[in-house]
Formats: C-alpha cells, sequence, structure tokens
C-alpha cells in the first residue's frame, strides 16, 4: 500500500468561493483536461445573466495543443456568475469540472512508495494558511522505492533544514542551499552520507563565514531583481492580465533608475526591508511549501532539484521587488497583510510555469540553466530578507 502523506494545513483548507480576494476563475489559463471535454459534448447550460443558452465546447480555444477556456471581455471564466460562484456546478454538477478545477489548489505527485499531498501558494486562502503554520509533511518515517529516491529526498530534506534555521537571514539561507546542492551535484558519487555531511555545522561555518566576507552590491541586487520583475511580468502585461496588480508596479519599475538616484533607491531599500520584516516568517514559510511542493517531482534528478530551486529564488526576487515596488507607490505607507497576501499570490501564478516551461526559460534567459554561485549571490543580495 502506497504511504500517503500531506502538508500540515492540507485539510483545513477550505474554498471560500464569493468571498475570493483574488478568484482562480479570473486572469488565467484554466485547462480543460480530455475526459472532460468528452463529458462536454452537446452539452449546454442555461445562462440566466445572458438569457440564452451557453454550448459548452464553444467556450473552449487551443492552446499549444491544450484546451483551455476562453475567458471573456472582463478576462473571466465564462462559467463565472457575478456571486463568484460556478455555472457549471449550478446546472450540471461538480463532475463536469475539468481537473483542474476541481482539485486547485490542491496538489498530488505519486512517487512509488506514496503520495504526496500540497497545496498551491497561487491561493489567497493558501496563504493566509501559511502564515499561521510553517509547512512542514505529515510523515514519520518515508516510504522510499529505491536509492534514487532516498537521495532526492535527503536533498529536499537537507533543503528545508537549512532553510528553517534561524541563526542566519533568509538570503544566507537561500545561499547556502544553493551552494550546498551545487556542490553534490558536483559529487561522482552521492550518497546519504554526503548529504547529511552537507547540512553539518563542520561544513556550513565556513560557508557562512565566507558568504559573510562576500563583496555584494546591493544596487546590482536591486536592479536585477527589478528587471526580473518586467520580464516575468511582460507577458501578462502584453495580455492585459492582472492589470491591477502589475501595469501600474510595472510602469513604476520601468521608470525607476530615471526617478531616483541610486544613494537614493538604496536608503529607500533600507526602508522597506525593516518594514517588510514583519513578514518576514511569511516569506519564510512560501519558500519552505515550495520546497515542499515543488523542490521534489517524482524521478526528479539532483539537476532538476537544482533548476526547481533556482525558479523558487526567482519568485521570491520578484515577489519581494513587486512588493517594494507597491510600496513605492502608495507612498511608503506600511503595507497591509491581504496586500502582501495578494502579491504573494499573483507573483505565484506569473510564476506557475511547468518545469519544461522553466527549462525553457533559464535557456533562454542565462547561458544555462545551472545558475552560475555569483549571479545567485547577486539575485539575493546581503540584506536581511
Amino acid at each position: 500500500m502506497s504511504q500517503s502523506v500531506k502538508i500540515n494545513y492540507y485539510d483545513t483548507f477550505k474554498c471560500i468561493a464569493d468571498q475570493c480576494s483574488l478568484t482562480c476563475c479570473q486572469e488565467w489559463r484554466i485547462a480543460v483536461d480530455d475526459t472532460t471535454k468528452k463529458k462536454w459534448v452537446g452539452k449546454q447550460i442555461q445562462d440566466d445573466e445572458i438569457q440564452k443558452e451557453v454550448v459548452l465546447c464553444n467556450c473552449l480555444k487551443d492552446d499549444e495543443g491544450s484546451s483551455i477556456i476562453k475567458l471573456n471581455k472582463e478576462k473571466k471564466c465564462p462559467f463565472l456568475n457575478q456571486e463568484k460562484l460556478c455555472k457549471l456546478v449550478i446546472g450540471l454538477g461538480e463532475e463536469f469540472l475539468s481537473h483542474t478545477c476541481a482539485t486547485f489548489p490542491r496538489q498530488k505527485k505519486e512517487f512509488e512508495g506514496r503520495t504526496e499531498h500540497s497545496l498551491s501558494s497561487c491561493c489567497p486562502v493558501v496563504v493566509d494558511l501559511m502564515r499561521e503554520m510553517e509547512p512542514q509533511l505529515s510523515e514519520a518515517k518515508p516510504v522510499l522505492a529505491n536509492l534514487e529516491e532516498v537521495l532526492a529526498y535527503e536533498v529536499r530534506e537537507l533543503m528545508l533544514t537549512l532553510m528553517k534555521d534561524e541563526t542566519y537571514t533568509l538570503p544566507e539561507r537561500m545561499l547556502m542551499i544553493f551552494y550546498s546542492v551545487l556542490e553534490l551535484l558536483e559529487t561522482k558519487k552521492l550518497t546519504v552520507e554526503k548529504i547529511q555531511a552537507a547540512g553539518s555545522q563542520k561544513q556550513l561555518q565556513p560557508l557562512i563565514n565566507a558568504i559573510r566576507k562576500m563583496p555584494f552590491s546591493s544596487i546590482d541586487a536591486l536592479l536585477e531583481s527589478n528587471e526580473l520583475f518586467l520580464d516575468v511580468v511582460e507577458n501578462y502585461r502584453k495580455q492585459g492580465l492582472y492589470v491591477g496588480y502589475l501595469e501600474s508596479i510595472a510602469q513604476k519599475a520601468e521608470d525607476l533608475e530615471a526617478d531616483y538616484e541610486e544613494d537614493e533607491l538604496l536608503k529607500k531599500q533600507a526602508t522597506f526591508e525593516n518594514m517588510l520584516e514583519e513578514y518576514q516568517q511569511l516569506l519564510k514559510h512560501y519558500i519552505l511549501a515550495e520546497i515542499i511542493g515543488n523542490g521534489l517531482m517524482p524521478d526528479s534528478t539532483l539537476e532538476d532539484m537544482v533548476v526547481a530551486f533556482e525558479w523558487i529564488v526567482m519568485e521570491y526576487a520578484v515577489m519581494k521587488q513587486a512588493l517594494f515596488l507597491k510600496w513605492l507607490e502608495q507612498g511608503e505607507k506600511p503595507l497591509a497583510y491581504e496586500i502582501v497576501r495578494d502579491y504573494i499570490t499573483v507573483i505565484a501564478r506569473v510564476t506557475g510555469y511547468e518545469s519544461d516551461d522553466i527549462y525553457e526559460y533559464l535557456e533562454n534567459s542565462f547561458e544555462d540553466v545551472i545558475w552560475e554561485w555569483g549571479y545567485m549571490a547577486m539575485v539575493l543580495g546581503n540584506g536581511k530578507l
């Protein structure tokens, strides 16, 4: 029997439907699987809002060989009613929902000996939950099928252990993780003992000493994060998606170097980071949840895990930059939790790539999918967050 493990707040999650600040039925790619498409053939529902029958299959369009729901002029799913409830469920029942709609934000990964259940950070309710609870898997001793799976599991445990260590700042923790997994990637014969040794104080102390002596350019880190933010949101801006969240701060990002002197920018960034410390635990919990949910996939190689971690770091850098830009835009006033939560959700959505797409993005944007150590250091900087 396969072992089933869950992230600790999995069973606590409950969709709040019309009370949601960022419905998953708006401004997003909503996939419809082939099984659901077959159910939709010949089916229609009465749409009382427009006073006519709607043919389900007419609401689909092709997207690189897959089917997705065509959003309406307001960038919403055509099945979303004015009360933010699903017309499909009301008219035909939940069995007519696509797999994506029926399961989101739940994630399931099938390993040979176990199934892991987690929750996507693309839902504001999930962010609420991770704000209250440090993410962890509910397992005592995992069922691991083979040596490759054992090694991959141990690498993820190393990432999680280092990420939880409050001795270090968040950037220091991420730099330590990255350096450690790069070293493991270069190891000719990887063993559990070598992975566990990478997390020992004997190896970590010289590493953190070296990190703290490194020359960091705070302005380079800020401007690189700014460029990453603009690059990541570019396609969403072109499509007119998440305009209320992205457009004004993207314009702010484009004008950043023209509007502020470097010294002024750095002073503002320092003030911002002091303000953001209130949300330090939330950001840590976000990274932990991403490592649990996306840091290890079935059949992952160590390179896959390194690439996945790079992507998590990029999400973090883009998320933090979005919040910095929002803080500047609203007159440098403290950010309310609801704003922070919704920007975490939006950035999680716009960076929610599949593994193949992540590889393609990194290949197109960098010389190699595996970042150089110096680039990771530049992206993260040496601040507290």
